[in-house]
């Protein structure tokens, strides 16, 4: 879990810095600069917001099917148990 988040913060910073730098050395006005770096880092938010409901998505997945196992894990160590 651990490496997943670090891969996260990885590429919503890794993002968001290329975004900054690519409006930055662009050639333009500062008040179209100002405004296209407000644009870019509302759809890296929107995007970072998108990727953590998947991954969250994905999360409870996971945890489903691992309390899932578990349970027949349980019942299989239950039933030998009685035998």
């Amino acid at each position: 879990m651990g490496k997943l988040k670090k891969i996260f913060k990885a590429g919503i910073f890794g993002t968001i810095f290329g975004s900054i730098l690519g409006v930055l050395f662009a050639k333009k006005p500062g008040k179209e600069t100002r405004a296209e770096l407000k644009n870019k880092i509302g759809e890296t938010k929107d995007k970072a917001v998108e990727t953590a409901k998947q991954a969250a998505d994905q999360i409870e997945t996971i945890k489903e099917e691992v309390e899932s196992d578990v349970e027949e894990i349980k019942k299989a160590f239950s039933d030998k148990k009685k035998k």
